[in-house]
C-alpha cells in the first residue's frame, strides 16, 4: 500500500494577514495601549529617565591635607592632664598637644588619610643577636606612654578632588564645581563659615575633623564598634567618603555638581604601628597609633548626549506594540462573543494548489459558508 504525500500540506507557508476589524471594544483598547506605550517610550524612557544620555562613572584623584587649629582648646574632659569639671564617662588620658605634622601618619597616601587620636608609646631594646630567630623586641621598663591627641576634632582637613569622564571629554577640579554634603538626614547642606567650606564654588573644601565626624553620625566620645569598654577615640574608627559627581539631575547636562557622603565601616577599627630606629638597630621608639582613617571613594553618573543610545532606548520599547496587538488578537479569537468569525477571518487555510482556491468562513451562528474563486474577493 503506497503512501500518498500532499507536498502542499508539507511545505506548507504561513504568512501575516492584516484583517481590519470593526468592531470599536478592540480597536479603543489596541488605541489605549498604543497610547500608554508611546507615552512610556517617549516621556518616561526618553525625557524622564533621560534614554538619550550615554552615561559612564567618572575617575578622577583626591589630594588632602591636615592642618592643626590657631588656638587649642583646653580644659577637656578626656585629658587627665587637665582641670575639667565635667567626668568623662570613659577612662581619661593624658593629653599632649600635637601639630599636623605629628597627628597626620601614614603620609603621602592618595585618596585616604589617617589622623591620630591616642598613642602608646615606648622605648624598646633587643638586648639579643638577630641571628636568633628568639631575638625580639622588650619594651625598656618606665618608658611607656598611652596618650589623646587634644582637641584633633578641631584639625581642618583640605579635600582637593579631580574629576575626569573619558568619554564626554569633561574634567573639573573641585574648586569649579558647586556642591553639597549630606548631613545625617540625608539633606544636601554647604558650609561657608569659621574658615570652612564645603560645596562653595571657587573656594576649596575645608571642614574640620569634627564637623567630617557629624555628619556621617559618629562621635570620638561614643563607644567603639569592636568593644563597648572604651571609646572611638580610644581605639579608632574607619569611614568611607563618597564623592558623587552628576551632570545628569537637571536637564542641562553642562551643569556639573558633586556629593559627598560619610558612612562608618561597622565592626571596623583602626591602628597602625610606626618606629623610629635610635642610635642603632636594636634600639627603637613604638608608637602604636589609634586614629580616624578616612578613604575617599569617587563615584557619579556623567552623562552626553548619544544618538544610538537614544535609538536603542526607542527600539527597546517598540517590542511592547507587538505585546499589545497579540493581547488585542487573543481577546478577539479567545473572548468576545464574535471569536468564532474573528479566527476564521484571521486564520486562513486555502486548498491545495492543485484544486480551485477556495475559503470557508465560520459565521457567528456555527454556519460555515464556502467561497470560490477566492482571488476575486
Amino acid at each position: 500500500m503506497g503512501l500518498n504525500f500532499d507536498w502542499d500540506d508539507i511545505f506548507q507557508y504561513s504568512t501575516v494577514k492584516v484583517v481590519r476589524i470593526r468592531d470599536r471594544r478592540l480597536g479603543i483598547l489596541h488605541l489605549l495601549f498604543l497610547v500608554g506605550i508611546v507615552a512610556y517610550i517617549v516621556i518616561y524612557s526618553a525625557i524622564v529617565k533621560k534614554g538619550y544620555l550615554f552615561t559612564e562613572v567618572p575617575i578622577g584623584s583626591v589630594r588632602t591635607s591636615l592642618k592643626a587649629p590657631n588656638t587649642f582648646a583646653s580644659n577637656l574632659t578626656y585629658c587627665l592632664n587637665q582641670n575639667s569639671t565635667e567626668k568623662y564617662q570613659w577612662t581619661p588620658l593624658e593629653c599632649n598637644y600635637w601639630d599636623e605634622q605629628l597627628a597626620l601618619f601614614p603620609v603621602g597616601q592618595d585618596s585616604t588619610f589617617t589622623c591620630t587620636t591616642r598613642v602608646r608609646l615606648s622605648k624598646q631594646k633587643a638586648d639579643c643577636d638577630f641571628t636568633s630567630p628568639n631575638c625580639k623586641f622588650v619594651d625598656v621598663p618606665g618608658t611607656a606612654q598611652n596618650i589623646y591627641i587634644a582637641d584633633i576634632e578641631s584639625f581642618t582637613i583640605l579635600i582637593d578632588h579631580t574629576m575626569y569622564a573619558s568619554s564626554s571629554g569633561s574634567q573639573f577640579n573641585a574648586v569649579d564645581l558647586h556642591g553639597y554634603i549630606l548631613n545625617q538626614d540625608g539633606d544636601e547642606v554647604q558650609i561657608n563659615e569659621n574658615g570652612t567650606s564645603v560645596g562653595v564654588q571657587g573656594k576649596p573644601d575645608i571642614i574640620t575633623l569634627g564637623q567630617l565626624l557629624s555628619f556621617g553620625g559618629v562621635s570620638l566620645d561614643q563607644s567603639s564598634p569592636v568593644d563597648s569598654n572604651v571609646s572611638i577615640r580610644y581605639d579608632g574608627v574607619v569611614l568611607f567618603v563618597f564623592i558623587t559627581y552628576s551632570n545628569t539631575y537637571t536637564y542641562s547636562t553642562s551643569d556639573f555638581r558633586y556629593v559627598y557622603s560619610v558612612q562608618q565601616i561597622e565592626n571596623t577599627i583602626y591602628d597602625v604601628p610606626e618606629t623610629i630606629i635610635l642610635e642603632s638597630i636594636d634600639s627603637r621608639l613604638l608608637y602604636k597609633r589609634h586614629g580616624v582613617r578616612v578613604i575617599f571613594i569617587q563615584t557619579g553618573t556623567i552623562g552626553s548626549f548619544h544618538f544610538q543610545t537614544l535609538l536603542l532606548t526607542l527600539v527597546s520599547g517598540l517590542g511592547l506594540l507587538a505585546v499589545a496587538t497579540t493581547v488585542v488578537d487573543q481577546m478577539a479569537i479567545r473572548l468576545l462573543p464574535q471569536r468564532k468569525s474573528y479566527s476564521s477571518l484571521k486564520f486562513q487555510v486555502t486548498e491545495s494548489m492543485s484544486n480551485p482556491m477556495k475559503k470557508r468562513i465560520t459565521t457567528d451562528e456555527g454556519e460555515d459558508v464556502l467561497y470560490t474563486r477566492i482571488e476575486g474577493l
